[in-house]
Order: C-alpha cells, then structure tokens, then sequence
C-alpha cells in the first residue's frame, strides 16, 4: 500500500517513522509547505519523496492519503482534488492514528528499555559465569594435583613398610642372635657372665626395634586407609566439578542465545 503524509510536524513525523517500520506500508511521499519540518527531515533520511505542494502526489498514484495537519482548509482541498482517486483520513482520524501511534511508540520504547536491561543483566551474568567456569577450572586442576599427591604419598608408605618388614626380619635375627649369645654364655659359666648381660641388652634391643616397627607399621596402615580416602573424596570432587563444568555452559549458552534474541 503507497501511502502519502501530509504534514510533517511532530505527528506527522511520528506517524511516517511508525509507518516505515511496517513492511507491507510503503510511505510514497511526505507534503508540507514547511520544507524545514522535521517530518521533511525524516523523509530525506529515510529516501521518501518529499515536496510543499499537494499536487505533487498525482505523480505517485498513492492508496492513501492521511492528512495530518489538522488544518480545515487542506482537509477540503484534499477532499476536493482526491475524493474520487483515493482514500483519505482527515485529520480527526489522522488524530486518532497519531494516537495509537504514540502508544506504540510508547510500548516499544518500553520495550527497548526492558530488553536493554535484560541485555545489561545477561552481561553481568556471562561475566559471573566466565569466572565461575575459571573457579571450576582451578578447583578441577587442584583436585588432580592432590589427587596425584595422594597416589605419591600412598607409593611412599607401600616403601616404607617394605624398609619396616625389613628392619622387622633384621630385629628377628638379632633376637635370635641374642638368644644364641645367651646360651653360650652359660655354657661358658662364671667366664660369660659379661657377655651374658651384652647378650640380654642386644636381645631387648631386638624387642623394642619389633615393638616399634609395628607401631609404626600400624600408623602407616592408617594413614594409608586415610589417604585412600581422600583419593575417594578427590574422584568425588572431580565428578562434581565435572557436573558444575557442564551446567555452566548450559547457562553460559542459554545466556548468549537470550542476548542473540535481544539483539533481533
């Protein structure tokens, strides 16, 4: 539909911005003795003929005409020159158009700014999700370094029980030597009697290195069952950090597709 405006002041320029926006209107024309109107200025931006005098659109052969002067005087040339070739709103509908266009105008307005805001928000979350995902990231890498540390720290004490078993079996060898030393110091008599007391120490040293191997076995067995746990924690904490991973960039792509709308 080719439609000419005349009158290009404020409501006239309000009514051709809302009509370019539609797109099976075509405004073929805008009229105003003022050729400095803003609705003029308009048109220029926007590529549409424009011209001061009514008898210009005869060479655009519009659908319709809307008068938006609001002046008695243009409406009845307009009848007069017109009535017969076209449709024509006079002004008082030309005033009700204005009307609805101005509550349009408010409504996307309204709208701009409520995307505006949404767009602004969406930013501040994608800005707070980056750093999430990068907290994630780190949390991950610690969770892999102690759980490598762990898997050291169990290698080490499978080591030191082996040095313990060991210094077990010398501390057996010892005691065994203690009791040969003792029998022959008493096949020896009053003339072993030092090596006896020699004997009996290398003995009791025997029994406290046993006694103290496997205290120290039993503490290394605890701190294994312990570090195993939190090799179990760790593998945990790597699975959630997994799940947090993947529904970070679940949000992170709801909120690009959000503002990939917005921008529509």
């Amino acid at each position: 539909m080719n439609i000419v405006v005349v009158g290009a002041g404020t409501g006239g320029t309000k009514i051709i911005k809302t009509l370019s926006s539609i797109l099976d209107v075509k405004v073929v024309m805008v009229i105003d003795r003022n050729l400095n109107a803003p609705g003029i200025a308009l048109a220029k931006e926007l590529g549409i003929r424009y011209s001061d005098s009514l008898t210009a659109m005869e060479k655009v052969d519009p659908d319709l005409i809307i008068e938006a002067t609001g002046v008695t005087a243009v409406s009845e040339e307009l009848t007069q020159m017109y009535k017969d070739k076209c449709e024509i709103i006079t002004s008082k509908g030309a005033k009700l158009f204005m009307s609805l266009v101005e509550k349009n105008n408010q409504t996307l307005d309204r709208l701009n700014y409520q995307i505006e805001a949404i767009k602004e928000a969406s930013a501040i979350v994608q800005g707070h999700l980056e750093q999430i995902n990068n907290s994630i990231g780190n949390v991950h890498e610690i969770s892999n370094k102690l759980l490598d540390i762990a898997n050291k720290s169990n290698h080490h004490i499978m080591e030191s029980d082996k040095i313990l078993q060991y210094v077990n079996k010398i501390a057996k060898q010892i005691k065994i030597l203690g009791i040969n030393a003792n029998i022959e110091a008493a096949r020896a008599g009053e003339h072993g009697k030092g090596f006896s007391v020699v004997a009996r120490e290398v003995q009791n040293l025997a029994d406290n290195s046993e006694v103290n191997a496997k205290e120290i076995n039993k503490i290394l067995s605890l701190l294994s069952e312990e570090i195993s746990k939190i090799s179990e924690q760790l593998d945990k904490l790597m699975n959630y950090s997994m799940i947090q991973v993947e529904a970070s960039k679940e949000a992170t792509k709801a909120v690009e597709n959000l503002l990939e709308k917005a921008n529509i």
